[in-house]
Formats: C-alpha cells, sequence, structure tokens
C-alpha cells in the first residue's frame, strides 16, 4: 500500500522551494507586441511567467502521482472501479486512463498560480512567511481532499467534497480579485480568467458522476460565460474588489445551474433561488464593497 501523504509531502516542499527561490530570480524580461483583433497588445516574459510554468508542471506532476497512489487505481495504465452493477455510460473515473486524469489538476495549479501572484506582493517578510506557510497548509489539505473524493463510495468522501468545494470558491475568489486587478487588457485578464474559471469549474462538478466529455462542456462553457463577463466589466471603472466579488457571484451561480442541469432538467424552483440569490448578492455588493 503506497502512503500518499509522502508523495503529497515531496510536493508540498519542492512547491514551497520554488515559490522561495521567486525571491532571488531575477531573469532579463522579453517583450513581444503581436496584433490581435486588430489592435498591438503586448505580452512579456517575466521570471514570474517562467517559473510559474514550471511550478505548473511540478503540481501537475504531484497530483498524478498522488491520485496513482489511491487503492482504486491501476498503476499500469488503466484507471478503474467499476463497480458490480454499475452503469458504465455513468460518470465517474471508468477506464479512461491517464488522460481522464486533468481533472484533478485545476485546483492545485490555481493554488499555486494564487501564491505566485501575492507572495511578491507581501509589505514584509513576516507576511511573506506567513504566507509561504498557509501556501503549503492549503496545498497539501487540497492534495488531500483530492485523494479522498478519486472514489465517491468510500468513507470521508462527502467531508473531502465539501472542503475542496470551500476551497475552490475561496481560490477563484482570490484569482479574480488579483487578475481584475491587473487592469491588464481584456484580451489577456479575459483569457485568464476564462481558463482558470473553466479548471475550477471542472474541479466542482466533476463529484456528479457524469462522462468526462459532458463535464468538461459545462466547465468549458461557465470559463466562456466568466471571460465574456470580464471582458464586459473591464469597460467599467470598478473597483478590483466589486469586480473580483461579481465574478465570483457568476462563477457560483453558473456552476449551481450546471450541477442541476447535469442531474436533469433545470426546475422553476431552482431558477427562482439563483435569481434571488443574485438579487441579494448584487444588493450587497452594491452596498458594502467600495
Amino acid at each position: 500500500m503506497i502512503d500518499y501523504r509522502d508523495r503529497v509531502s515531496v510536493l508540498v516542499w519542492v512547491v514551497l522551494m520554488g515559490l522561495a527561490a521567486q525571491r532571488f530570480l531575477d531573469l532579463p524580461t522579453r517583450a513581444f507586441s503581436p496584433t490581435v483583433l486588430g489592435s498591438p497588445i503586448t505580452v512579456s516574459i517575466t521570471a514570474n511567467l517562467v517559473l510559474g510554468a514550471l511550478l505548473s508542471a511540478l503540481v501537475i506532476t504531484g497530483t498524478e502521482a498522488v491520485v496513482r497512489a489511491h487503492p482504486r487505481m491501476v498503476f499500469a495504465g488503466l484507471t478503474l472501479w467499476d463497480r458490480p452493477g454499475a452503469d458504465p455510460a455513468a460518470g465517474g473515473l471508468r477506464r479512461f486512463g491517464i488522460s481522464g486524469h486533468w481533472v484533478f489538476w485545476g485546483l492545485p495549479v490555481a493554488v499555486m498560480a494564487v501564491a505566485l501572484l501575492l507572495l511578491p506582493v507581501a509589505p514584509t517578510s513576516t507576511y511573506w512567511l506567513a504566507g509561504l506557510v498557509l501556501t503549503g497548509v492549503v496545498l497539501a489539505l487540497v492534495m488531500a481532499g483530492i485523494y479522498y473524493t478519486v472514489d465517491p463510495f468510500a468513507v470521508g468522501y462527502r467531508r473531502a467534497r465539501v472542503g475542496l468545494n470551500a476551497l475552490t470558491y475561496a481560490t477563484a475568489l482570490m484569482l479574480f480579485l488579483v487578475v481584475y486587478r491587473t487592469r491588464v487588457r481584456s484580451i489577456l485578464s479575459a483569457s485568464e480568467i476564462m481558463l482558470i474559471g473553466g479548471l475550477l469549474a471542472l474541479e466542482l462538478l466533476r463529484g456528479s458522476e457524469r462522462p468526462l466529455s459532458l463535464l468538461a462542456l459545462y466547465a468549458g462553457i461557465i470559463g466562456l460565460v466568466l471571460g465574456e463577463a470580464t471582458w464586459a466589466l473591464n469597460y467599467w471603472r470598478l473597483d478590483s474588489l466589486t469586480g473580483g466579488l461579481v465574478l465570483l457571484l457568476i462563477f457560483y451561480n453558473a456552476v449551481g445551474l450546471a450541477q442541476n442541469a447535469l442531474q436533469g432538467p433545470i426546475r422553476r424552483r431552482v431558477l427562482i433561488e439563483h435569481a434571488l440569490l443574485t438579487v441579494v448578492g448584487l444588493a450587497l455588493i452594491w452596498e458594502f464593497a467600495p
């Protein structure tokens, strides 16, 4: 029996060392100015971007290692847990092999991205160190949650799923705030939020036990909605907190409606509940957000 905690420990320490190296890494910046949709944009290749790509690859590799440590996984290459009497057309992880493991990658990569964006702006070394430690704790919790949600029939699945949902929404809010605060061109910020939102939506939807292709389709639609909402919000001079909260509200409603749609036709009661939630959420944002 492989102890997944050993793999989580190695992953966390490697990621933390990479984030710590961010304070000492100094690479020349390369700028490119391609023309997109008839207007030029500037894309800068910075040390943070290079480090982010390397750490993303490490996080993905570590997530693969943790998932493969689960007893339901077959290490020879097939991933399955066909239970007696189960419908092969139903969801879950059934015979989709290594190519299906990417459903687990979104949240760990997003947590790493949050740390990569926020740690450099820490006001003091104490805050930076606290942020680094917090990143390690959150990443370890995420990996443990992923391990315990590989099998929806396992003991502790519900607690792990609730914890992952909370961490996913918190991570989404942090990323929305950071990306919206940068005020970069819509083609860049909307694309970032579209990709991030789609990956995080996939994390929330994968527990619905539906075919992977259908989950990917719904997650892609949610990401597209978030990207278009970001494009529209960029025309307003909203505070970063206001913009981030509006995007989170859109994300929450889109995921909630998608989860209901995956279970069957959306009923009128569900639509009314989400409409009321949207009205109340917008009213609170209007009243208390700057």
